[in-house]
């Protein structure tokens, strides 16, 4: 019953989008037999596992929702933001500093849940790894700190992957700047590990999965995994988030509600039934990954899961406190009640 929908005004520019958003937004109808039609646009990678579960998952008789992935041009936050603000697509989930970054910008938009944490790693060749001198076994800032020197692939500036990698290696007492160099990722596929195991960079910073191919063909190591706790900078840093636009939100309160008992329904599966989880993610959405490759990243990701599905006011702080000081915006001054819906701040 799950569709995709292929779209392509996702790459039209995010100013473009802005000035639809109002227009394109409204109320869903339910079909003769009591289903609902939920427009979804995610990125396609672990960062966003509980949405794809969501559209592939078997949820449409408990909830009476059915989730069609909006695919575009493009696995960015910004265009999942783009979707959601041209109108073709109801609910995005998407990196929070994007999602904070474009309300800045004027888009009415609030989160409905948080999802995860960054489910990013942080993977060195073997090569660098001797070159280099680092110690595997040395604590988290040392592995940070053995990096000096090194290129890293990394998010383009401005992204939740780089403006995170920054934090880490600023944490571990390196410049971002100075001390490494930051080579721009075009992709997080298998062109990730041919670019560790070729040389163009040392090190990877990149979705969990990526960099992950060459781990799993002896040819590289994972140094650092923010889901298992390495990189206590991000702690309290809610990277994953679902949100739509404020005017469908309360157009739809009914529907947003059954919208978030499926994401906690499948982010519980994660947590409680990750076997059944991983078995539907790997025959859809990662079914052209080998399997070693999905079993290392999907055991490394799983923790990274926020099975409260919020985004309380300490993770708001933790996320202004982390970030506010290296964006170019001023995330202090952003009020939380306006961008956060009262059903996602409650405590954990």
């Amino acid at each position: 019953m799950h569709r995709r929908l292929p779209i392509w005004a996702a790459t039209l520019a995010l100013a473009t989008a802005l000035t639809s958003c109002s227009a394109q937004s409204g109320q869903l109808e339910s079909d003769e037999d009591g289903i609902t039609t939920v427009r979804i646009s995610s990125t396609q990678s672990f960062n966003t596992a509980p949405a794809a579960l969501l559209v592939e998952g078997d949820f449409t008789e408990r909830y009476g929702l059915d989730f069609e992935q909006v695919n575009i041009a493009g696995s960015g936050s910004s265009n999942q933001i783009a979707a959601i603000l041209s109108g073709d697509a109801d609910i995005a989930v998407a990196a929070s500093n994007a999602f904070v970054d474009a309300t800045i910008g004027g888009a009415d938009l609030q989160i409905i849940a948080g999802v995860s944490d960054i489910i990013q790693s942080l993977v060195v060749s073997n090569n660098a790894i001797d070159r280099f001198g680092v110690d595997v076994d040395g604590s988290p800032q040392e592995r940070v700190r053995a990096l000096r020197g090194m290129k890293i692939g990394a998010g383009p500036t401005g992204s939740a992957g780089n403006a995170s990698l920054r934090v880490v290696l600023d944490d571990a007492g390196l410049d971002p700047d100075r001390d490494v160099t930051l080579v721009p990722l075009a992709d997080t596929n298998s062109a990730v590990a041919a670019g560790l195991e070729q040389g163009t960079f040392d090190a990877t910073w990149a979705t969990t999965g990526s960099g992950e191919v060459a781990v799993a063909r002896g040819t590289a190591t994972t140094l650092i995994s923010v889901p298992a706790g390495d990189a206590p900078a991000l702690d309290g840093y809610v990277c994953n988030v679902a949100f739509a636009p404020t005017r469908f939100i309360q157009q739809n309160p009914e529907v947003v509600d059954r919208i978030r008992e499926a994401l906690a329904e499948a982010t519980r599966l994660t947590k409680e039934e990750p076997e059944q989880a991983g078995r539907i993610l790997k025959a859809s959405v990662y079914s052209g990954m080998d399997q070693p490759v999905f079993d290392l990243a999907w055991s490394q990701a799983i923790p990274g899961y926020d099975d409260s599905n919020s985004f309380t006011r300490e993770e708001w702080d933790s996320f202004v406190e982390i970030f506010d000081q290296s964006s170019e915006h001023d995330y202090s001054s952003v009020d939380y009640d306006t961008i956060i819906n009262e059903s996602a701040r409650g405590q954990r």
